[in-house]
């Protein structure tokens, strides 16, 4: 993943014809962007590649009580506004509210 990242042109994708000028390359990029105001398009990339490829993920996710933690989810299923995934944390299905997701980190191999 990070290769393919890395070998990305340095340009972001043309413009998406129905939403104001923001640059999306799928619809789930665009939904994800549209819920996580606060994640730079980088990590909207990465989070919608792994949503889309069936692929775990490592977040920095901020509860409303203003906890930070780093999670590490998988199968992940986009409800908007709320991303469920299987939490390796809790070792339980949680919901995550896409706005609290803060940065998106690959899972290295293991």
């Amino acid at each position: 993943m990070a290769a393919r990242l890395l070998a990305a042109p340095p340009a972001t994708p043309d413009p998406a014809p129905f939403d104001g000028g923001a640059p999306f390359a799928t619809d789930t990029e665009e939904i994800v962007a549209g819920w996580a105001k606060l994640l730079p398009y980088s990590d909207v990339r990465q989070l919608a590649h792994a949503i889309d490829a069936g692929q775990a993920v490592t977040v920095e996710y901020v509860a409303a009580s203003g906890n930070r933690t780093v999670r590490t989810l998988s199968h992940l299923v986009l409800d908007p506004p709320y991303l469920e995934a299987w939490c390796h944390l809790r070792k339980a299905e949680r919901v995550f509210t896409l706005s609290r997701i803060h940065s998106v980190m690959s899972v290295m191999p293991g």
